[in-house]
């Protein structure tokens, strides 16, 4: 597993305990919906995970932008965006 995988886990977890705790952002998803991170600061990261979300993209898959802007201690979200992009 490469360093970017490592972190789209980590990511990946940490956005999932968010939802949980804000499930109102939850209900703005498309069901199955790709999420695709943007994290700020991490320009190579955001490609290398849009390039390899969108080749594993299901046909007409809604997709969901993630933009993390700022983390808290031991790598937790604290402040994000999403929107939806229609296929």
């Amino acid at each position: 597993m490469n360093e970017y995988s490592k972190f789209a886990t980590m990511i990946a977890s940490e956005f999932h305990r968010y939802l949980m705790e804000k499930e109102e952002c939850g209900d703005l998803m498309a069901k199955n919906s790709l999420v695709i991170f943007q994290v700020e600061g991490e320009d190579d990261f955001n490609r290398w995970h849009k390039e390899t979300s969108l080749r594993n993209r299901e046909k007409g898959q809604a997709i969901t932008y993630v933009q993390l802007k700022k983390w808290r201690l031991h790598s937790a979200i604290e402040d994000m965006v999403m929107s939806q992009a229609i296929a």
